[in-house]
């Protein structure tokens, strides 16, 4: 165990928190030294098959590994209907807190959790990788410098899963007290996230929902939509649900130009990502042919976005502690 990276405890053995160890297994910066299930089992389970044995402890309760010395920071990839009171009490115990998204299930969630980051002086990060796939940043360099200023955004986002045997009675999306945002909250949080990344995180004036939403027999959202409005005019639209197929669609278009790519969830290969650039493009001819420049760019990527996820926020964290 390296005594200067950063030692993370797993509150929940979900099945999320699988794919985050495998990343963190490639991260030297952070090493996972505990994992907390409310069945031991899991717990020991996750332990198992990631090759931690002798290196992370197993506990039966989330309030002993919050008590374990030796974790610095959480992951706590609970539902987000669980998740805030845990992100709360880690943090009155001084752990730096990676939470899954949604961050919570309303603004007072919200705001009680970063208030008690804030008092207690830890750092909080939600689980959103693609913010820190290397093509996030070069496309927002493109954003700023070739396609003029961003007028509207169109993001779709969907899931073939509402008919698969048993879904709503297995997901947590169909459940309110789990998670009572259903699909808005599981895939209209990336949605939003890429309409307020494009627009710098200015805020939108107003925001109105699509006709024709669709819930599930727990209540919870099963398909939605939404049209966001700026002051200035730009304008963002969303579309997601869990009853057609994959798509993982988004589109900014400027003043000069257009920037698209359709993975902005979960790339389609962890070694490189794409993104197409257009120029205004016009009719020509006649009106009988399209005059548009297009580039399609690739990003080679050393590692997956999850691990410079990772990487990130152990950089954050390490940079606020004192030697250890």
């Amino acid at each position: 165990m390296s005594t200067d990276a950063l030692h993370l405890g797993i509150l929940s053995a979900a099945t999320i928190a699988h794919k985050n160890v495998r990343a963190i297994l490639k991260t030297p910066a952070v090493e996972v030294v505990a994992v907390a299930s409310k069945t031991p089992d899991k717990a020991e389970t996750l332990i198992k098959d990631f090759g931690l044995e002798g290196k992370a402890k197993a506990y039966g309760s989330y309030e002993q590994l919050l008590d374990d010395p030796n974790v610095h920071a959480v992951y706590i990839p609970l539902p987000a209907g669980l998740r805030p009171e845990w992100v709360c009490k880690a943090a009155a115990k001084g752990k730096h807190v990676v939470g899954e998204k949604p961050v919570a299930l309303s603004v007072k969630e919200t705001d009680e959790l970063v208030a008690a980051c804030k008092k207690h002086g830890v750092q909080y990060m939600d689980g959103s990788m693609w913010l820190h796939n290397p093509r996030t940043a070069e496309m927002r360099k493109v954003i700023d410098s070739q396609i003029g200023t961003p007028r509207t955004v169109i993001t779709t986002l969907s899931l073939p899963v509402e008919d698969i045997p048993g879904f709503q009675e297995a997901s947590i999306r169909c459940h309110k007290h789990l998670d009572g945002l259903g699909a808005l909250g599981d895939l209209g949080w990336y949605n939003v996230a890429v309409s307020l990344w494009a627009f710098n995180y200015d805020k939108p004036i107003q925001v109105q929902a699509h006709i024709g939403p669709k819930f599930c027999d727990g209540g919870t959202l099963m398909r939605c939509g939404a049209n966001l409005l700026w002051e200035d005019g730009r304008r963002a639209s969303l579309s997601l649900g869990y009853d057609r197929g994959l798509t993982q669609y988004a589109q900014v278009c400027g003043t000069e130009g257009v920037l698209e790519w359709n993975d902005y969830g979960i790339p389609h290969r962890e070694d490189k990502a794409e993104y197409t650039v257009k120029n205004a493009g016009m009719f020509i001819d006649l009106y009988t042919k399209v005059g548009q420049d297009i580039e399609t760019k690739q990003v080679n990527l050393e590692q997956p976005q999850e691990v410079h996820m990772w990487e990130n926020f152990a950089k954050q964290v390490l940079s606020k502690m004192s030697p250890h």
